[in-house]
């Protein structure tokens, strides 16, 4: 099993060391794990900083993804014996125009892999419940649909990206507050957002998170998964998106399971940004 989307204690909103993880990834039989801490990236939110060695340090400063790096590489050479390939990642959290703010340490990093997600609307937080609700207030449910999948698209654009986190995120408070109506907006935007996919090369992932969260479907829901592998896209990852290690793996069954289920017969994997598929 792998799993492509863990926080380490580097993020703010994480807790346990790479170590903490990478043990709790071995105890429950995972092949792979790729930490992904959190490069955010709007400065009018408060959220746009990394600890490293205790210390809070602003994201887009770059200096500490040498740090970063180096520890994940110890880690990756640490626990190849015992049969567990650690992967350096991150997700980067897109605003228009985020080529020109990432700092010069990100073009320079040796990554496996590159997420990209959208958690802002108008420099609002959709992915946290108090501000997610200031959020759709605002919008219409069509209105928020034309926000959430421009962002997607233009980040697909980017080339920035190997995998997009979460495609239906607005989900997560979005269901409660709009009601079902909130798990039809995206078929508006496949199209364009396969064809995007396709033409850059840019796969997706199931991010299992809110099955932890009483929720009874990943991100994207199932009969997302089924229209993009209709329609051609067959990039596809799994990933927890833990934030604790009692996190790492949970879920990731039930989604390889989604993926068999609407046709899949491999996973996507990565090294250096390298794709490769192993069968399911």
């Amino acid at each position: 099993m792998f799993d492509y989307h863990v926080h380490p204690g580097y993020s703010i909103d994480a807790e346990g060391s790479v170590e903490d993880f990478c043990h709790s990834a071995l105890e429950r039989g995972l092949k792979e794990i790729a930490f992904t801490t959190h490069l955010d990236t709007d400065t009018s939110t408060d959220d746009c900083f990394v600890v490293v060695q205790g210390e809070r340090v602003e994201t887009l400063s770059g200096g500490w993804l040498e740090d970063y790096e180096m520890t994940i590489r110890a880690a990756e050479d640490k626990y190849r014996e015992l049969g567990l390939k650690v992967l350096l990642g991150v997700e980067v959290d897109y605003i228009p125009n985020v080529e020109s703010i990432l700092p010069e340490q990100f073009y320079s990093t040796d990554f496996d892999i590159v997420l990209g997600s959208a958690h802002l609307v108008d420099h609002i937080a959709i992915s946290a419940g108090d501000r997610a609700r200031e959020a759709f207030r605002r919008y219409t449910i069509e209105e928020l649909g034309e926000r959430y999948y421009g962002l997607l698209l233009d980040a697909i654009e980017t080339g920035l990206f190997d995998i997009m986190s979460h495609l239906d995120l607005y989900r997560r408070f979005g269901q409660v507050f709009y009601g079902e109506k909130i798990r039809e907006i995206w078929r508006s935007y496949l199209d364009d957002l396969v064809m995007s996919m396709r033409r850059n090369n840019v796969g997706f992932e199931i991010n299992t998170s809110p099955l932890r969260r009483g929720q009874d479907e990943p991100m994207p829901e199932e009969n997302i998964v089924r229209a993009l592998k209709e329609s051609g896209v067959t990039t596809a990852t799994v990933g927890s998106d833990a934030h604790s290690p009692d996190h790492v793996g949970v879920g990731i069954e039930k989604a390889i399971q989604i993926l068999k289920r609407v046709g899949f017969s491999s996973v996507t994997t990565f090294d250096r940004r390298i794709s490769s598929t192993h069968d399911i």
